[in-house]
């Protein structure tokens, strides 16, 4: 009785079969355009926008030869920013927010079209329309490459055209008519001027018809090598005229394109395990682990899985292997060779390895054949086989919540293996590094501040950028500082910097995924105000007046000395040899674990020596002696007047981790003159809001 209900089950998806896929594809493009309009803007838009499509654009119009050559983004593959350009000049695009806008729905579609192209590969590879459903949505419910889809218009174009074109790689092997050929030659050139990398399919198609010329298992290609040659023509033909500057010199600016793609001249810190590594000298795990991390580990362990069952067949019996799965060497080469050639060439390394997501349609095929390979194992055990049924779909359906809980900002999703929470992978790992997040901390600053004008010092370019998408009247009140003391807010992305490092600390709007800040608006407020014009309850206050050695103070007395003290008759003294003067040393205690603590400090000082030059400083460190905030305020220049001068300051502390961290206060004698100090008073304050 099961087994009938279970055929008749099977027999009622099949029929159904097509509903489900037409459904698929209705819904995921309904999302896509619901939601395009949700991202932001990421550090590359407006040089992919600017430097590259409407450079080539104005060269293709303007015939401008020199300026397209001087420009150092002439080798970033233009094909689709032409496009986009195209578009934008179609339909008559001036405001910036719609440009970008649109660039974002292009983005997703081309994001689209490779879905479908991608379900037709696994169709073809498989045999089965429920494994092709299936893969589209591992291909799809994938956080990073889905966020991607909507505002990188390098990355994930290029692994979208990628993908349809080993699709088309396929169709042609089968299919080698005229029409095929073109097709195939007309998207593989495409792509190959999106990035350069995509040279790796037609030489992939080289390298099967090769085999196949050696193993003559297809007679019918001795009568084809005509179409082979007209294929090759047409290629060389399209890359040439998707690609403005080949126009000029084809074979040195191809050649140059090469070269650069392999060692591209980029050299900045990039944060990876805790550590900040210089993108040049990154370990050779980086792009593998990232992979890892940033994958649901069902997929990865599916990866394995795969990886060992294709490996098999190929090393146990590889001339039967080379004969008869073409298919299976495809998706082989298409994962394994770009990271060989990556690792042995010793290339620059983006971002998370994000010139690489080229790989994912690769990944995804390779998880099925490791998806395949289990249900082969498990299919006669019912139990086992339905419960990894189960887990299939609970792993899906834990990606799905994992994406909308993190939507927009997918592209910050980490498995538990990168930390068991948000904030443990942000002290591990580059969050935000393309400052998507600006956006929404630049909308929450104009709806919370009225002002007609709002200064903002931004401390990436994609605070700055992402208001180009936001509406007219929003943006004609930004106005963007040169220095963070002359504006309004300090707008802050972790990138290269963690939160006590920032100068100001009253946090006005913060983006969070997770127990996570992300992106962070601060309110800049001058030593000055801090001390006049903020209030609050004090929780811990000292002074001293060097009459008698107290606690937590220093002991390095002056007394008798010839110009008397501001009060009594001792002070403490800087100088040439004393380059910090006595301070406070005291353990955080109550002031642990609390937000919005502001030290306020004032202390006479008595300048014997011209040009002397000191700053206060405030420190703190862990009880391992590590320091983790050091801030020097208000330098102390020399009294016009002889005679005791009064110095007032303040600084907003970030919140301390623990009540055993040492806090540090003295003055910094940086010109190394004389400077007497007296009658210092400290006071820790709790802001009140």
């Amino acid at each position: 009785m099961n087994l009938i209900k279970e055929k008749n089950t099977r027999d009622w998806l099949e029929k159904n079969s097509r509903l489900f896929v037409v459904g698929f594809f209705v819904l995921f493009f309904i999302l896509g355009v619901s939601i395009y309009k949700d991202y932001g803007l990421s550090w590359d838009e407006n040089s992919q926008w600017k430097n590259v499509g409407h450079a080539n654009y104005d060269f293709i119009v303007k015939h401008d030869g020199e300026k397209l050559v001087s420009s150092g983004d002439k080798y970033h593959g233009p094909a689709f920013e032409i496009v986009l350009v195209g578009i934008e000049k179609v339909f008559k695009l001036v405001d910036s927010r719609s440009i970008f806008l649109m660039r974002h729905l292009v983005t997703f579609l081309a994001f689209f079209v490779s879905t479908i192209a991608f379900y037709l590969l696994v169709l073809k590879i498989f045999k089965e329309k429920k494994t092709a459903l299936v893969g589209c949505f591992f291909y799809v419910l994938n956080p990073h490459v889905f966020a991607h889809a909507f505002y990188n218009s390098k990355d994930s174009v290029f692994l979208s055209f990628f993908t349809i074109s080993v699709y088309l790689l396929i169709v042609f092997y089968e299919k080698r008519t005229v029409f095929h050929a073109f097709l195939f030659a007309l998207i593989s050139a495409f792509t190959i001027d999106i990035r350069i990398m995509g040279i790796i399919i037609p030489f992939t198609f080289i390298g099967i018809v090769l085999i196949e010329k050696v193993f003559y298992f297809n007679e019918q290609s001795k009568q084809k090598n005509g179409i082979l040659l007209l294929y090759f023509l047409f290629l060389l033909t399209l890359i040439i005229l998707f690609w403005p500057v080949l126009w000029l010199n084809p074979v040195h600016h191809f050649a140059e394109a090469f070269k650069e793609a392999f060692f591209y001249h980029w050299d900045i810190d990039v944060f990876y395990m805790g550590k900040v590594f210089k993108s040049s000298e990154l370990p050779w795990h980086y792009v593998p682990f990232w992979l890892f991390i940033s994958k649901p580990p069902f997929y990865t362990f599916l990866f394995f899985v795969g990886a060992f069952a294709l490996l098999k067949n190929a090393l146990t019996k590889p001339i039967l292997f080379l004969k008869t799965n073409q298919n299976q060497l495809i998706v082989l080469i298409w994962v394994f060779l770009p990271l060989l050639m990556v690792t042995l060439l010793k290339s620059i390394v983006f971002d998370t390895g994000r010139h690489l997501y080229f790989l994912h349609g690769g990944f995804i095929l390779i998880v099925l054949f490791g998806l395949q390979f289990i249900f082969k194992i498990i299919k006669k055990k019912r139990l086992l086989y339905y419960f990894f049924q189960f887990v299939l779909f609970f792993s899906l359906a834990n990606v799905i919540g994992n994406m909308i809980k993190l939507h927009p900002y997918e592209m910050l999703y980490f498995n538990s293996f990168a930390g068991s929470n948000m904030n443990e992978a942000k002290n591990n790992f580059e969050m935000d590094y393309w400052g998507v997040s600006s956006r929404a901390v630049l909308e929450n600053i104009l709806q919370k501040d009225s002002s007609r004008q709002i200064k903002i010092f931004a401390e990436n370019y994609p605070a700055k950028l992402n208001a180009k998408i936001l509406l007219r009247e929003q943006r004609e009140r930004l106005i963007y500082t040169d220095t963070a003391a002359s504006a309004d807010y300090f707008i802050a992305n972790y990138r290269w910097h963690k939160g006590e490092e920032y100068l100001y600390q009253k946090e006005v709007f913060s983006v969070m995924v997770g127990n996570a800040k992300i992106m962070t608006a601060f309110k800049v407020r001058s030593s000055e105000l801090l001390y006049n014009k903020v209030n609050g309850k004090s929780l811990m206050s000292f002074f001293t007046d060097f009459e008698s050695a107290k606690e937590w103070w220093g002991n390095n007395l002056v007394g008798a000395n010839s110009f008397g003290a501001h009060s009594g008759l001792n002070t403490t003294r800087v100088d040439s040899i004393v380059e910090y003067s006595d301070g406070l040393s005291i353990k955080a205690n109550n002031l642990s674990n609390k937000e919005g603590i502001i030290l306020k400090a004032s202390f006479w000082k008595y300048d014997i020596q011209p040009n002397s030059k000191g700053k206060f400083v405030i420190s703190v460190e862990d009880k391992e002696g590590k320091n983790y905030f050091w801030r020097a305020v208000n330098e102390t220049k020399t009294n016009t007047t002889l005679g005791w001068e009064k110095v007032e300051c303040a600084v907003e502390l970030p919140t301390l981790k623990s009540e055993n961290d040492i806090i540090k206060i003295y003055l910094w004698n940086q010109g190394k003159k004389q400077i007497l100090i007296d009658d210092v008073s400290i006071n820790f304050m709790e802001e009140i809001n």
